[in-house]
Protein backbone atom coordinates (compact mmCIF):
# COMPACT_ATOMS: atom_id res chain seq x y z
CA UNK A 1 0.00 0.00 0.00
CA UNK A 2 1.33 3.48 -1.17
CA UNK A 3 2.14 5.74 2.07
CA UNK A 4 3.24 8.90 -0.09
CA UNK A 5 1.60 10.19 -2.60
CA UNK A 6 2.54 13.40 -5.31
CA UNK A 7 2.50 15.79 -3.11
CA UNK A 8 5.36 14.58 -1.29
CA UNK A 9 7.67 14.15 -3.91
CA UNK A 10 9.18 17.34 -4.31
CA UNK A 11 10.82 17.60 -0.68
CA UNK A 12 11.05 14.34 0.13
CA UNK A 13 12.99 13.61 -3.57
CA UNK A 14 15.82 15.85 -1.73
CA UNK A 15 16.71 13.19 1.08
CA UNK A 16 13.91 10.33 1.99
CA UNK A 17 14.75 6.51 1.58
CA UNK A 18 11.27 5.34 2.44
CA UNK A 19 10.09 8.42 -0.35
CA UNK A 20 11.82 6.07 -2.90
CA UNK A 21 10.71 2.89 -1.88
CA UNK A 22 7.41 3.46 -1.65
CA UNK A 23 7.35 4.89 -5.65
CA UNK A 24 9.46 1.83 -6.39
CA UNK A 25 7.78 -0.65 -4.75
CA UNK A 26 4.58 0.35 -4.17
CA UNK A 27 3.30 2.26 -6.79
CA UNK A 28 1.89 0.71 -9.82
CA UNK A 29 2.14 1.59 -13.32
CA UNK A 30 3.65 4.87 -14.57
CA UNK A 31 0.74 7.80 -14.87
CA UNK A 32 0.92 8.64 -11.47
CA UNK A 33 4.64 9.63 -12.08
CA UNK A 34 3.80 11.24 -15.32
CA UNK A 35 1.21 13.56 -14.30
CA UNK A 36 3.33 14.34 -11.35
CA UNK A 37 6.07 15.07 -13.86
CA UNK A 38 3.42 17.16 -15.93
CA UNK A 39 2.60 19.11 -12.68
CA UNK A 40 6.10 19.71 -11.47
CA UNK A 41 7.19 21.50 -14.92
CA UNK A 42 3.99 23.25 -15.00
CA UNK A 43 4.80 24.80 -11.89
CA UNK A 44 8.74 25.48 -12.99
CA UNK A 45 8.18 26.99 -15.93
CA UNK A 46 5.70 29.48 -14.10
CA UNK A 47 8.86 31.95 -12.90
CA UNK A 48 10.33 31.59 -15.97
CA UNK A 49 7.41 32.77 -18.06
CA UNK A 50 6.78 35.73 -15.47
CA UNK A 51 10.13 37.05 -15.96
CA UNK A 52 9.48 36.56 -20.10
CA UNK A 53 6.33 38.68 -19.88
CA UNK A 54 8.20 41.35 -17.77
CA UNK A 55 11.03 41.42 -19.84
CA UNK A 56 9.27 41.74 -22.99
CA UNK A 57 6.72 44.93 -21.35
CA UNK A 58 9.65 46.31 -20.69
CA UNK A 59 11.47 46.23 -24.40
CA UNK A 60 8.09 47.54 -25.23
CA UNK A 61 7.77 49.98 -23.50
CA UNK A 62 11.56 51.39 -23.30
CA UNK A 63 13.41 50.01 -26.28
CA UNK A 64 11.10 49.42 -28.64
CA UNK A 65 9.71 52.78 -29.46
CA UNK A 66 13.11 54.25 -29.80
CA UNK A 67 13.85 52.08 -32.88
CA UNK A 68 10.03 52.18 -34.26
CA UNK A 69 9.70 56.08 -34.04
CA UNK A 70 12.12 56.00 -37.26
CA UNK A 71 9.93 53.80 -39.09
CA UNK A 72 8.28 56.00 -41.83
CA UNK A 73 4.91 55.69 -43.31
CA UNK A 74 5.10 53.00 -45.82
CA UNK A 75 2.35 52.04 -48.88
CA UNK A 76 2.14 49.29 -50.51
CA UNK A 77 -0.45 49.54 -53.44
CA UNK A 78 -0.50 46.77 -56.03
CA UNK A 79 3.13 45.30 -54.65
CA UNK A 80 4.43 48.97 -55.22
CA UNK A 81 6.17 50.05 -52.21
CA UNK A 82 5.99 54.44 -51.97
CA UNK A 83 7.22 56.43 -48.81
CA UNK A 84 7.34 60.25 -48.63
CA UNK A 85 11.14 60.79 -47.54
CA UNK A 86 13.95 61.30 -49.17
CA UNK A 87 16.32 57.63 -49.51
CA UNK A 88 17.56 55.54 -49.53
CA UNK A 89 15.88 55.96 -45.82
CA UNK A 90 17.72 54.07 -42.95
CA UNK A 91 16.17 52.74 -39.67
CA UNK A 92 19.33 52.74 -37.09
CA UNK A 93 20.33 50.99 -34.13
CA UNK A 94 19.32 53.43 -31.62
CA UNK A 95 22.37 52.53 -29.29
CA UNK A 96 25.20 51.77 -31.60
CA UNK A 97 23.81 53.90 -34.79
CA UNK A 98 24.70 51.10 -37.07
CA UNK A 99 22.64 50.58 -40.04
CA UNK A 100 19.30 47.79 -39.04
CA UNK A 101 16.82 48.09 -42.13
CA UNK A 102 16.97 50.19 -45.19
CA UNK A 103 13.95 51.00 -47.57
CA UNK A 104 14.86 52.13 -51.39
CA UNK A 105 12.40 52.47 -53.94
CA UNK A 106 15.07 53.74 -56.21
CA UNK A 107 17.18 51.01 -57.16
CA UNK A 108 20.29 52.86 -55.57
CA UNK A 109 20.68 50.08 -52.98
CA UNK A 110 19.44 46.70 -54.96
CA UNK A 111 21.42 44.37 -52.10
CA UNK A 112 21.72 43.90 -48.67
CA UNK A 113 26.04 44.83 -48.52
CA UNK A 114 26.08 46.42 -45.40
CA UNK A 115 26.41 43.41 -42.67
CA UNK A 116 24.65 45.05 -40.10
CA UNK A 117 21.79 45.89 -42.07
CA UNK A 118 19.10 42.99 -41.91
CA UNK A 119 15.98 43.97 -44.22
CA UNK A 120 16.22 46.13 -47.41
CA UNK A 121 12.67 47.05 -48.92
CA UNK A 122 12.85 48.01 -52.14
CA UNK A 123 10.13 49.36 -54.62
CA UNK A 124 8.94 45.58 -55.51
CA UNK A 125 10.38 43.23 -52.73
CA UNK A 126 11.66 42.71 -49.36
CA UNK A 127 14.79 41.00 -48.34
CA UNK A 128 16.12 40.06 -45.06
CA UNK A 129 18.91 38.46 -43.59
CA UNK A 130 18.43 34.62 -42.62
CA UNK A 131 22.22 34.09 -41.98
CA UNK A 132 25.84 35.70 -42.50
CA UNK A 133 25.54 33.34 -46.00
CA UNK A 134 22.10 33.70 -46.84
CA UNK A 135 19.60 36.21 -47.77
CA UNK A 136 15.96 35.67 -48.89
CA UNK A 137 13.78 37.68 -50.91
CA UNK A 138 9.79 37.92 -50.87
CA UNK A 139 8.22 39.90 -53.86
CA UNK A 140 4.96 41.47 -53.54
CA UNK A 141 3.25 41.70 -56.28
CA UNK A 142 0.36 40.13 -54.17
CA UNK A 143 -0.15 43.04 -51.68
CA UNK A 144 -2.97 45.23 -53.11
CA UNK A 145 -3.36 47.63 -50.44
CA UNK A 146 -1.40 47.86 -47.09
CA UNK A 147 0.31 50.41 -44.91
CA UNK A 148 2.70 50.82 -42.07
CA UNK A 149 3.43 52.66 -39.78
CA UNK A 150 5.33 53.28 -36.58
CA UNK A 151 2.14 53.23 -34.68
CA UNK A 152 0.53 50.29 -35.98
CA UNK A 153 3.81 48.58 -35.28
CA UNK A 154 3.72 49.46 -31.46
CA UNK A 155 -0.31 48.62 -31.46
CA UNK A 156 1.00 44.98 -32.71
CA UNK A 157 3.63 44.97 -29.95
CA UNK A 158 1.36 45.86 -27.57
CA UNK A 159 -0.70 43.02 -28.26
CA UNK A 160 2.08 40.86 -28.40
CA UNK A 161 2.57 41.25 -25.01
CA UNK A 162 -0.81 40.53 -24.24
CA UNK A 163 -0.74 36.91 -25.78
CA UNK A 164 3.10 36.13 -25.71
CA UNK A 165 3.23 33.94 -22.75
CA UNK A 166 -0.16 32.22 -23.56
CA UNK A 167 1.45 31.07 -26.53
CA UNK A 168 5.01 29.68 -25.83
CA UNK A 169 4.00 28.42 -22.26
CA UNK A 170 2.29 25.56 -23.48
CA UNK A 171 5.17 24.82 -26.47
CA UNK A 172 7.51 24.98 -23.81
CA UNK A 173 6.04 22.37 -21.52
CA UNK A 174 5.06 20.06 -23.97
CA UNK A 175 9.13 19.65 -25.00
CA UNK A 176 10.39 20.15 -21.69
CA UNK A 177 7.82 17.16 -20.77
CA UNK A 178 8.88 15.02 -23.51
CA UNK A 179 12.84 15.85 -23.37
CA UNK A 180 12.12 14.69 -19.11
CA UNK A 181 10.73 11.70 -20.60
CA UNK A 182 13.20 10.61 -22.85
CA UNK A 183 15.52 11.64 -20.20
CA UNK A 184 13.99 9.15 -18.09
CA UNK A 185 13.63 6.59 -20.30
CA UNK A 186 17.33 6.37 -20.64
CA UNK A 187 18.02 6.70 -16.76
CA UNK A 188 15.48 4.04 -16.41
CA UNK A 189 17.90 1.58 -18.32
CA UNK A 190 21.02 2.72 -16.53
CA UNK A 191 19.12 2.20 -13.27
CA UNK A 192 19.18 -1.56 -14.15
CA UNK A 193 22.89 -1.53 -13.86
CA UNK A 194 22.70 0.38 -10.93
CA UNK A 195 20.02 -2.68 -9.26
CA UNK A 196 22.42 -5.48 -10.61
CA UNK A 197 25.05 -3.39 -8.70
CA UNK A 198 23.41 -3.07 -5.32
CA UNK A 199 22.03 -7.10 -5.98
CA UNK A 200 18.60 -6.71 -6.46
CA UNK A 201 15.74 -6.66 -9.12
CA UNK A 202 13.27 -4.03 -10.07
CA UNK A 203 11.48 -4.09 -13.11
CA UNK A 204 11.99 -1.45 -15.88
CA UNK A 205 8.38 0.61 -14.65
CA UNK A 206 9.92 0.53 -10.94
CA UNK A 207 13.24 2.43 -12.68
CA UNK A 208 11.47 4.75 -14.23
CA UNK A 209 8.92 5.40 -11.35
CA UNK A 210 12.46 6.45 -9.83
CA UNK A 211 14.44 7.92 -12.70
CA UNK A 212 11.28 10.52 -12.42
CA UNK A 213 11.53 11.09 -8.65
CA UNK A 214 15.40 11.48 -9.34
CA UNK A 215 15.06 13.79 -11.57
CA UNK A 216 12.66 16.13 -9.29
CA UNK A 217 15.95 17.67 -7.37
CA UNK A 218 17.51 19.17 -10.44
CA UNK A 219 14.51 20.46 -11.97
CA UNK A 220 13.72 22.02 -8.82
CA UNK A 221 17.63 23.70 -7.95
CA UNK A 222 17.54 24.75 -11.79
CA UNK A 223 14.69 26.61 -11.22
CA UNK A 224 15.65 28.51 -8.30
CA UNK A 225 19.25 28.89 -9.91
CA UNK A 226 17.20 30.67 -13.15
CA UNK A 227 15.08 32.96 -10.77
CA UNK A 228 18.04 33.53 -8.62
CA UNK A 229 19.83 34.17 -11.88
CA UNK A 230 22.62 32.37 -10.93
CA UNK A 231 25.22 30.80 -14.08
CA UNK A 232 26.63 27.24 -12.93
CA UNK A 233 29.43 26.18 -15.28
CA UNK A 234 28.68 22.99 -17.11
CA UNK A 235 25.74 23.14 -15.15
CA UNK A 236 24.19 19.63 -18.06
CA UNK A 237 26.95 17.99 -16.38
CA UNK A 238 26.42 18.64 -12.84
CA UNK A 239 22.26 18.02 -12.78
CA UNK A 240 23.43 14.66 -14.99
CA UNK A 241 25.67 13.67 -11.97
CA UNK A 242 22.73 14.57 -9.45
CA UNK A 243 20.23 12.91 -10.66
CA UNK A 244 22.12 9.71 -11.40
CA UNK A 245 23.77 10.18 -8.30
CA UNK A 246 20.23 10.72 -6.49
CA UNK A 247 18.87 7.42 -8.80
CA UNK A 248 21.43 5.18 -7.52
CA UNK A 249 20.50 6.36 -4.14
CA UNK A 250 16.90 5.22 -5.10
CA UNK A 251 17.69 1.83 -6.00
CA UNK A 252 20.67 1.62 -3.22
CA UNK A 253 17.49 2.42 -0.93
CA UNK A 254 15.17 -0.39 -1.81
CA UNK A 255 18.16 -2.62 -1.79
CA UNK A 256 18.54 -1.93 2.24
CA UNK A 257 15.02 -2.54 3.28
CA UNK A 258 15.26 -4.58 6.40
CA UNK A 259 14.26 -8.43 6.58
CA UNK A 260 11.63 -7.93 8.59
CA UNK A 261 9.85 -5.52 6.84
CA UNK A 262 10.27 -7.12 3.49
CA UNK A 263 6.87 -9.58 3.42
CA UNK A 264 4.84 -6.89 5.13
CA UNK A 265 6.32 -4.14 3.35
CA UNK A 266 7.41 -5.19 -0.16
CA UNK A 267 4.99 -8.45 -0.98
CA UNK A 268 6.81 -10.93 -3.73
CA UNK A 269 4.95 -9.51 -7.07
CA UNK A 270 7.95 -9.69 -9.27
CA UNK A 271 8.24 -5.82 -8.15
CA UNK A 272 11.20 -6.91 -5.76
CA UNK A 273 13.82 -9.44 -4.95
CA UNK A 274 16.64 -10.05 -3.39
CA UNK A 275 19.36 -11.79 -6.31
Amino acid sequence: MKKFSIIHIPLLSFFSKELYRDVALNWKGVGAVLGYLLLLLAVCWIPAMVEMHIGFANFVDNEAPKLVEQVPEIKITDGQVSIEQPQPYYINDPDSNDVLAIIDTTATITSLEDPNAMCLLTKNNIMWRESELEIRTIDLPEVKNFVLNSERIMGWLHTAGKFLVIIIYPFALLGSYLYRIVQALIYAAIGLLFAKWCKIVLPYLALLRLAIVAVTPCIIVSTVFSVADVYLPYGWLFYLLVALGYLFYAVNACSQTPPAQQDTQFPQEGIWARR
